[in-house]
């Protein structure tokens, strides 16, 4: 596996010079807000505890979601923290976390987990920030885990799925349930980081070009009209 962050040694992704960091700071900063409370959300914290245990389990991971989305230049509010971990590294990273958090669900329930939902143990409410790690369930989340890029937040150096692996997973996602309310929003995440023209869209179609369903959305993406006003 290439050295991750070093986006000209991976087959099929162009040359950038990163001379700027992608920086989840922003992003973060937007989940502080808690219209319903008097205090801010502990984000800071909260995120410092999660870098730390995945840290310790030299885990290979990268931040994903719309926390990734910040990073890129799509910024828009998220409640929680998503996180896409190797499978060999899920469990040792939930038990670098037991300390401070607890365990909200996993699925699937029975054997090896895909998914796990934590809760910091103080959270006194549901508006506490949440984290989901996720191992990857697909050829797709595994590309975007291969792939990822360094960036940084709050002084620290994190890794986050690249701009063309989001766009991928916000297209895989919205195929799954198209005609939801949550669709359309993984649909238009996908069309604000194409038109921000930081996507290698060679890339792309590179990648989906034996996935007929997702090489089509991708093409219908990129021949959408821009749609009026701000995008969501």
């Amino acid at each position: 596996m290439p050295f991750r962050g070093d986006r000209g040694s991976i087959p099929g992704m162009s040359d950038r010079a990163a001379t700027v960091l992608p920086d989840l700071t922003g992003e973060l900063a937007l989940m502080t807000d808690d219209i319903k409370s008097n205090r801010g959300k502990p984000v800071v914290r909260r995120f410092n505890e999660l870098l730390d245990a995945l840290e310790r389990a030299h885990a290979n991971y990268a931040i994903c979601g719309a926390v990734a989305l910040g990073a890129h230049g799509a910024e828009r509010y998220t409640k929680d923290i998503d996180v896409l971990v190797a499978d060999e590294h899920l469990e040792l990273v939930v038990t670098e976390l037991t300390g401070t958090m607890s365990e909200l669900g996993r699925e699937p329930a029975q054997g090896p987990a895909k998914q796990i939902r934590l809760r910091a143990k103080r959270a006194k409410t549901d508006r506490a920030v949440d984290v989901d790690l996720m191992a990857p369930v697909d050829a797709v989340e595994a590309w975007a885990l291969a792939t990822s890029v360094r960036a940084r937040a709050f002084g620290r150096k994190v890794d986050v799925v690249s701009s063309e692996g989001l766009v991928l997973m916000k297209l895989r996602a919205y195929l799954s349930d198209p005609e939801s309310e949550r669709g359309g929003q993984h649909r238009t995440d996908a069309m604000r980081l194409l038109r921000l023209g930081t996507v290698d869209v060679a890339a792309l179609r590179q990648f989906v070009r034996s996935d007929a369903a997702l090489s089509a959305a991708l093409e219908r993406v990129l021949a959408a009209p821009p749609p009026r006003g701000r995008l969501g």
